[in-house]
C-alpha cells in the first residue's frame, strides 16, 4: 500500500530564527528500525524521486517538503544534518493510516449492533495512540501543532498499561508513547517480547510511592532466567520526583528480574529517592546503553545506592517485585555510554554510586560484567563497585570529581547476610574473585571518600588475576591512594600514569605473584610504590618522581624483585626518607639496575637505597646511586651479579659431568685412612644416569693395594650402586681412576638413575700398605665434619665391597676419619 507524506504546513524545514531552508537534502527512514527508504515516489505514485529535497527558494512554499509517497511504510522518520553536524529527526504517520485503521475497526463490529469502548480525545475522535497495526502506531492526525509535532497532553499511565497488556495478550508487541506527560499512578508492568518506546518529548512522571516499571507480576514464580524477557525499553524522561511530598520514600525506577535479553537505552532517570535507577536482578544478557542518571535524594541511611544495580535474587529485601528467591545472579551484563551525575534540582545531589552491587551470597557470583565508555561526574562515593563478580571489564570510563573511583571487593566476611551460603549457613567467610580488567580509565579530581582504584580482597576471599593497565589518575584525594591492592594474587599493574595523589601512588599489602611496572608516578604525598607483606612480587621499570616519602618501599615479605626503576626526588614531604627502602623482615630480596637521583632542592633522601638489619638474603648489584649514597645494614648482602653457585664454576664444568667440587677450587691433596669408607657430598638432579665414578690421585701412588672400589649413596648414606673391587690393581701417582658401576639396588647392573634432586654422596674405599694421596679441596676435623648432614670417614676395617642389592648397605656415622673434600665426579 502507498502512504502519503509531506505537503502539509508543518512539514517545513526552518532555522531557529524562523527562516526557511530551501533545496536541502533529506533522508527518509522507516520508523522504529531506522532503515533508509530509497523507493520514494511523487504524488502520482509512479514517478521515482532520486533525492528528496526541500522546495527551492523560487517556489510558492520554499523549504517545504512536497507531497510524496512510500510503499509499505505507515510511519517514517525524516532526517537531516543540523548546524552542529549531528542528525535531526522527526516522526510522521502516513495520511492513509488512520483511515485504514478505522476501516479495520469498523469491519470488526458486529453487523447487528455492538459497542466500542475507549477514550475520546478533546476533538471527539477515537484516541488509538496505544494500538498497533502491523507493528506501527496509529494516530488520527488531529493533534498536530503548527510545528509538526504531536501536542503534549497530560494523561495517566493507564493507556500505557493497557497497551502493555495488549502486547502481552498478543504474545508480544511494540508500544510507542507519543510526546506528552504521563502521570504514573501505579507500577507499570511489562511482559515478554515487548518493546516500549517513548518518543522525544514523552515524560513518565511518577505519581505513586512505588516502582515505575517492573517486568512481571507480584505473584509470578518464574525461576532462573525464565521470567519476562526479550524486552526493549527506550527513550523519554522518567521523572521520579524524589523531592515531591508523598514521593520521598525510597523507590525504584526500572526493576528487571529473572529475565534474559533485556535492553534499556536512550532514556533519562531523574531525581530518584533511595533505591536504584535501573536494577538488573537475576538477569542474563542485559544492556544499559546511552542512558542518563541525573539527581538523587537520600531519604536516610541510603548513602550507598547505585544508579544501576547488578543484583541477585537473594530475598525480598534485595528485590521486592517478585520471587522466587533462588540466588540467581546476573550474567553477561553491559553498561555503556551512560552519564551519571546531578540534575540541579533543589534538594537533590549527584548519585552516591554509579554502577555496582552491595549484596551477595557465598557460593554464587555475577559473571561477565562490562562497564565501558561511561561518564561519572561528582558522585559522592564510587563510580563503580564490583562486588563478587568474576570476569569483569571496566574500561574507558571518565570519572571526574567523584568521592572515589573503582572498587573491586570480595564478599565482606563480617557481613552475616552476605557471608551466608546457598544452604542458608552463615560462614563468616568471603570467597575468591577472579579475572578483572581495569583499563583505559581517566580518573580526575575528587577522592575525598576512598582510593581511585581499589582491589580489596580478604584472607578467605582473595582477588586473582586482575589487570590494572593504561589508566590515568590525576589529582585525587588529600590522603587517598592512586591504586591500592590488598589480598590479591597474580595481578598486573602496568602502563598507568599517576600524579598529584595525596597518598601512595601504588600501594600493596598481603599480595602474591604481582607484577608492578612499568608505571609513571609523579608528585604523590606518600611513597611512590609500596609493598607490605608480599611474596614473589616484581617491581620493575617504574618512574617515580617527587614522592612525598620513599620512592619505593618494601616492608616484610619474601622473594621481592626491585629492578630497573628510576627514582628522583623522593623524601619531598618526609625528610630522611629513601629512594628505595627495604625494612621489616624482607627475605630473598633482589635490588638491581635501579637509578636513584636527588631532586636538587628541598628535602633530600637519607640514602638512595636503605636496607635495615631485619632483611635477609639480599642480593644487590648494578644500581646507579650517583651521590645519593647507600645504607645497607643487612648481613652478608650478595653484591655479585652471579648466582650463589658461581657461574664460572658451572662454565668450567665439562659436559655431562657432575662434580663434588669445581676444578677451580682444588689445589691440595689428602690421604684417606686404609680400610675406611669416605663419603664426599655431591649434588645430582633427578633422572641422572650414573654409569661411572671417578677420583684422582695426587703425588703419592698406591703401594701394595689389596682392595679399592667406589660407591654412590643417597642423602641418608644408603648405598645405591658400587663398582667392582679392583683388588691389587695399581693406582699410580697423578692419575684419574674411572670405575664402571657393577651393582645397584636392583642387582647386577651397569648404571643407576637417580630418583630425586639434591644431596647424594660419592664413596671411596682404599686398603693398601700405602694409600695414595687424592686430589681435594681440603679437609676439616671430624668433629666438625660429622655435623648433620656431614661428610668424611664412616666405616673402618673394610676390604671387599658391600652388597648394595637386597637388604642393601648403609654407611655408618661420620667421624671415623677427617672430613676430606675429595674431588670426584660422575659420568
Amino acid at each position: 500500500m502507498l502512504y502519503t507524506y509531506g505537503g502539509n504546513p508543518s512539514a517545513v524545514l526552518a532555522t531557529k530564527t524562523g527562516d526557511t531552508v530551501p533545496d536541502y537534502p533529506l533522508i527518509v527512514r522507516a520508523a522504529g528500525t531506522g532503515a533508509i527508504i530509497t523507493a520514494l515516489f511523487e504524488e502520482d505514485g509512479t514517478t521515482a524521486i532520486a533525492q528528496l529535497r526541500t522546495n527551492a527558494a523560487n517556489t510558492d512554499t520554499p523549504g517545504a517538503i512536497r507531497p510524496f509517497k512510500v510503499d509499505g511504510f505507515g510511519a517514517i522518520q525524516y532526517e537531516y544534518n543540523g548546524p552542529s553536524g549531528q542528525p535531526v529527526r522527526w516522526y510522521e504517520v502516513g495520511r492513509e493510516v488512520a483511515t485504514s485503521a478505522l476501516e479495520g475497526l469498523n469491519s470488526k463490529l458486529d453487523t447487528t449492533g455492538g459497542t466500542v469502548t475507549g477514550d475520546l480525545n478533546v476533538t471527539g475522535t477515537l484516541d488509538v495512540t496505544e494500538l498497533l497495526v502491523g507493528g506501527e502506531p496509529l494516530d488520527t492526525g488531529a493533534d498536530f501543532s503548527a510545528a509538526g509535532m504531536l501536542m503534549p497532553t497530560t494523561q495517566t499511565g493507564a493507556a500505557v498499561q493497557a497497551a502493555l497488556n495488549a502486547a502481552q495478550a498478543a504474545g508480544g508487541g511494540w508500544v510507542v508513547v507519543r510526546p506528552g506527560v504521563y502521570l504514573i499512578t501505579s507500577t507499570l508492568r511489562i511482559y515478554a517480547n515487548t518493546r516500549l518506546t517513548l518518543l522525544p518529548g514523552a515524560e513518565f512522571r511518577r505519581n505513586v510511592a512505588a516502582t515505575m516499571l517492573l517486568n512481571g507480576d507480584a505473584l509470578q514464580n518464574l525461576s532462573g532466567y525464565t521470567g519476562n524477557g526479550n524486552i526493549l525499553v527506550e527513550g523519554g524522561l522518567w521523572n521520579m520526583r524524589g523531592t515531591t511530598s508523598g514521593l520521598t520514600a525510597s523507590a525504584m525506577c526500572i526493576s528487571i528480574g529473572h529475565a534474559s535479553n533485556v535492553t534499556i537505552r536512550g532514556l533519562e532517570i531523574r531525581d530518584l529517592p533511595g533505591y536504584h535507577g535501573i536494577e538488573l536482578n537475576s538477569t542474563k544478557n542485559g544492556l544499559v546503553e546511552n542512558c542518563r542518571f541525573r539527581g538523587y535524594v537520600d531519604p536516610g541511611s541510603r548513602d550507598f545506592s547505585e544508579a544501576v544495580q547488578i543484583d541477585l535474587a537473594k530475598g525480598s529485601a534485595e528485590f521486592g517485585g517478585f520471587g522466587p528467591y533462588d540466588n540467581t545472579p546476573c550474567q553477561d551484563i553491559e553498561v555503556r555510554g551512560c552519564y551519571f551525575g546531578a540534575s540541579g534540582t533543589a534538594g537533590t545531589t549527584a548519585w552516591p554510586r554509579g554502577v555496582g552491587s552491595h549484596s551477595a551470597t557465598v557460593g554464587t557470583r555475577h559473571k561477565r560484567i562490562r562497564i565501558v565508555d561511561n561518564s561519572f561526574e561528582g558522585l559522592l562515593q564510587y563510580a563503580v563497585v564490583d562486588y563478587a563478580y568474576d570476569d569483569t571489564v571496566i574500561a574507558d570510563n571518565t570519572i571526574s570529581g567523584c568521592g572515589a573511583g573503582i572498587r573491586i571487593r570480595s564478599i565482606i566476611s563480617a557481613d552475616a547476610a552476605d557471608s551466608t551460603n546457598l544452604a542458608g549457613v552463615v560462614t563468616n567467610a568471603s570467597q575468591t574473585m577472579s579475572n578483572v580488567a581495569i583499563t583505559g580509565n581517566l580518573i580526575t579530581g575528587g577522592g575525598s571518600y576512598d582510593d581511585a582504584i581499589l582491589l580489596y580482597g580478604e584472607a578467605t576471599g582473595r582477588i586473582v588475576g586482575a589487570e590494572i593497565t593504561g589508566n590515568i589518575i590525576d589529582t585525587v584525594g588529600a590522603s587517598e591512594n592512586g591504586i591500592r591492592v590488598q589480598y590479591a594474587d597474580q595481578y598486573t599493574v602496568a602502563a598507568n600514569t599517576i600524579r598529584g595523589i595525596g597518598g601512595t601512588g601504588i600501594s600493596q599489602e598481603q599480595v602474591t605473584g604481582g607484577v608492578v611496572g612499568p608505571n609513571r608516578i609523579y608528585s604523590v604525598g606518600a611513597s611512590g610504590i609500596s609493598c607490605d607483606t608480599g611474596t614473589g612480587i616484581q617491581i620493575a621499570g617504574n618512574t617515580v618522581r617527587e614522592a612525598g616519602v620513599n620512592g619505593i618501599h618494601v616492608l616484610s615479605g619474601s622473594d621481592i624483585q626491585v629492578q630497573n626503576n628510576f627514582v628522583k626526588g623522593a623524601s619531598r614531604n618526609a625528610s630522611g626518607s629513601w629512594g628505595i627502602r627495604c625494612s621489616t623482615a624482607v627475605d630473598a630480596l633482589l635490588i638491581t639496575g635501579n637509578k636513584i637521583r636527588k631532586f636538587g632542592s628541598g628535602n633530600e633522601v637519607a640514602a638512595g637505597i636503605g636496607i635495615t638489619n631485619t632483611c635477609t638474603n639480599v642480593k644487590r648489584y648494578g644500581n646507579d646511586l650517583a651521590d645519593t649514597g647507600l645504607d645497607d645494614a643487612s648481613s652478608g648482602a650478595d653484591t655479585s651479579p652471579f648466582d650463589s653457585a658461581g657461574v664460572m664454576d658451572l662454565l668450567i664444568r665439562p659436559s655431562g659431568r657432575y662434580e663434588t667440587t669445581s676444578r677451580l677450587r682444588v689445589g691440595t691433596s689428602n690421604t684417606p685412612t686404609s680400610g675406611t669408607l669416605y663419603l664426599v657430598p655431591i649434588w645430582l638432579p633427578k633422572g641422572t644416569v650414573v654409569s661411572n665414578i671417578t677420583f684422582a690421585s695426587a703425588a703419592t701412588a698406591a703401594v701394595t693395594p689389596t682392595n679399592w672400589w667406589f660407591s654412590l649413596h643417597d642423602s641418608t648414606k644408603k648405598a645405591l650402586a658400587r663398582t667392582a673391587d679392583q683388588t691389587t690393581a695399581a693406582w699410580a701417582a697423578n692419575a684419574k681412576k674411572t670405575l664402571a658401576i657393577a651393582q645397584t639396588t636392583a642387582g647386577a647392573g651397569s648404571s643407576y638413575t637417580t630418583t630425586y634432586t639434591g644431596l647424594h654422596y660419592l664413596g671411596v674405599m682404599i686398603k693398601a700398605t700405602t694409600v695414595p694421596s687424592l686430589v681435594s679441596e681440603g679437609s676439616i676435623a671430624d668433629f666438625l665434619a660429622s655435623d648433620s648432614p656431614g661428610f668424611g670417614g664412616t666405616d673402618a676395617g673394610l676390604s671387599t665391597p658391600p652388597t648394595v642389592s637386597g637388604a642393601g648397605f648403609t654407611a655408618g656415622a661420620f667421624g671415623t676419619g677427617s672430613g676430606i673434600l675429595l674431588y670426584g665426579y660422575t659420568t
